[in-house]
């Protein structure tokens, strides 16, 4: 049995005005709660991090700014998984969290 998933950003309307917002253009620093959030990040040097809802991606740019060693954003929008914008980041978006458990799941 499949179940479908109701995606708002997948809405052509939603995600048009969406796309406009400061936080979507203007990544991380345009997000109010950036710079109450950003403290509670650890050390991410050398670390794989795995960003659930990544959207635009803006939150794998910063782990791999931050010295992260692999980097994996997956987003179930179609809308957002075709608009990164920093495709030189290593930030891949997948439908599917499968191959990801199989292979990177560490202690």
């Amino acid at each position: 049995m499949s179940r479908i998933v109701n995606n708002a950003y997948d809405n052509e309307i939603f995600f048009e005005e969406y796309a406009k917002m400061p936080r979507s253009t203007g990544g991380l620093a345009s997000a109010g709660e950036w710079h109450q959030l950003r403290r509670l990040f650890p050390p991410l040097e050398g670390k794989h991090v795995l960003d659930l809802g990544c959207g635009y991606g803006w939150h794998c740019k910063f782990a791999a700014e931050s010295g992260a060693m692999r980097v994996l954003g997956i987003d179930l929008s179609r809308k957002m998984s075709g608009t990164v914008l920093f495709p030189i980041w290593p930030c891949i978006i997948l439908r599917t969290l499968n191959r990801f458990f199989k292979k990177y799941v560490e202690p």
